[in-house]
């Protein structure tokens, strides 16, 4: 079932809400462009950890200028982020809870294929949803993602999620987001990096900062240590190998080694691959190298589809 919601990003577009499941689970979603078109792949994009569909905003905007067609993009909330719902306090975050609410929201839409577009967890919930459904997908986008997470990237977020929920004042909290923020992007002004923090923080009528995501995804890492290794997982990535795909890289992200990426690179040697330069995650999409590698494969992947099918 849908519900309306009054979208709060710049565009102030209309966000609806899908309820799933038991009905006590609501992901939101975004839908632009030209669903009509047998042809164009509609494109779902599934953003970071603790991130919203904030992150695909520009790519939104910008993406029918590069493919020179009203493309149709799917920008999605997953539980806990954004306009979505909370997950249920008994009930933990998970990778395929969230790869779950996917496969019933293509049934929903009466979707068959789509390309698919991750950055951090959501390329992790699309190598899962590959494992589940293949045939959901066309091709797969995986940005600061792959079969083996760098735990320095989680401790790090979980970190600053945590310290900047203690903090008050308007000016310390917005100091302290762009000291973190000017990790992931360096050349970028203040201003900018104002903007990037809004979109999973607001600060209240007492200047107590409000996170646009439920801290439970934080909490949830509290046993994490630096030195912990997490399990590779090949053969998620490897579920996605009978489908093209494009394997990017922030130059700056600590959530996925380069070394990984190579590998990656490696088992994959048919894939393009783009490294961002500049930029951590997650990657803000608005230059015209990324963008044209982008509507490249985009386009490369619905002429293969058309010729399979």
């Amino acid at each position: 079932m849908d519900q309306n919601i009054a979208s709060q990003d710049s565009e102030e577009q209309l966000v609806r809400l899908l309820t799933s499941g038991d009905g006590a689970r609501q992901i939101a979603y975004h839908m632009q462009g030209d669903f009509d078109d047998p042809q164009k792949l509609p494109i779902i994009c599934l953003a970071g950890l603790q991130r919203n569909m904030e992150d695909f905003s520009a790519f939104a905007e910008k993406f029918s200028d590069f493919t020179k067609r009203d493309w149709p993009i799917i920008r999605i909330d997953l539980i806990g982020r954004g306009h979505a719902r909370k997950e249920r306090p008994y009930r933990a975050y998970s990778t395929l809870h969230d790869a779950d609410d996917m496969a019933e929201f293509c049934r929903a839409k009466a979707i068959e294929e789509a390309i698919w577009f991750g950055q951090g967890h959501g390329g992790q919930v699309i190598m899962a949803l590959a494992a589940q459904r293949p045939t959901l997908i066309a091709g797969a986008i995986l940005c600061d993602a792959g079969p083996i997470i760098n735990v320095r990237g989680l401790v790090r977020l979980r970190n600053n999620m945590a310290y900047l929920s203690k903090l008050r004042g308007k000016n310390a909290v917005r100091d302290l987001m762009r000291r973190m923020l000017r990790v992931d992007y360096p050349s970028l002004g203040d201003g900018l990096l104002d903007q990037i923090a809004a979109r999973t923080h607001k600060t209240d009528a007492k200047s107590r900062l409000k996170p646009r995501f439920d801290m439970r995804l934080a909490h949830q890492l509290k046993e994490l240590e630096n030195d912990d290794v997490l399990q590779a997982n090949w053969h998620l990535f490897d579920a996605l190998a009978n489908v093209p795909i494009l394997l990017m890289r922030t130059q700056h992200t600590d959530l996925l080694r380069s070394e990984v990426f190579h590998m990656m690179c490696d088992r994959r040697p048919d894939a393009p691959n783009v490294e961002i330069i500049g930029e951590g995650t997650p990657a803000l999409l608005e230059r015209a190298e990324e963008m044209n590698a982008l509507a490249d494969f985009v386009l490369h992947t619905c002429k293969w589809h058309k010729k399979r099918g």
